[in-house]
């Protein structure tokens, strides 16, 4: 597991640096926007449709990095009150519900985005792209997040079973 662990750890890490990026562009696409619209009195075509293709993949794929840094949302008030064994239950608890929506959301998210690429589903703006290029992101960016979380539950079950 420690080659496989290491390559999914970098392919994780690898999203979060490509979640970031993906802002950095929005934020440089939608100022020239504003820019063009409004010094220039010139507005585009294509900054809002590709702005909003980029912030999906990015929301996506910064899901799987803020689970890796442990930076979900978390109700603390419970959470730091419990001991150590309490949070390990609790996280392993959250690991499970993890499991089971996000194969949920792969599968389902995945025959959404099969369907749009079979009959060619396009956005219903004037760029008219692949609805597939963006619902893709869903399945693919769950299917990691699937992935991370079931690796660490093995880890937790492992060291329980350690003990």
């Amino acid at each position: 597991m420690g080659g496989g662990h290491k390559t999914l750890d970098k392919a994780v890490k690898i999203s979060g640096y490509l979640a970031s990026s993906l802002f950095v562009i929005i934020g440089f696409i939608v100022s020239y926007e504003v820019i063009s619209r409004y010094i220039f009195n010139s507005p585009t075509i294509w900054v809002s449709e590709i702005s909003q293709f980029l912030q999906i993949w990015a929301t996506y794929l910064a899901l799987t990095y803020s689970f890796h840094t442990k930076d979900l949302i978390r109700i603390t008030f419970i959470y730091d009150r419990l001991g150590e064994n309490g949070q390990k239950f609790l996280d392993l608890l959250s690991f499970l519900f993890i499991i089971f929506f996000s194969s949920f959301v792969v599968y389902y998210g995945w025959e959404i985005a099969y369907d749009s690429f079979k009959v060619g589903r396009t956005s219903s703006t004037i760029l008219d792209l692949p609805s597939f290029l963006t619902e893709v992101a869903i399945p693919l960016c769950f299917g990691l997040l699937l992935l991370r979380v079931l690796a660490e539950t093995i880890k937790y079950l492992l060291d329980f079973f350690k003990k």
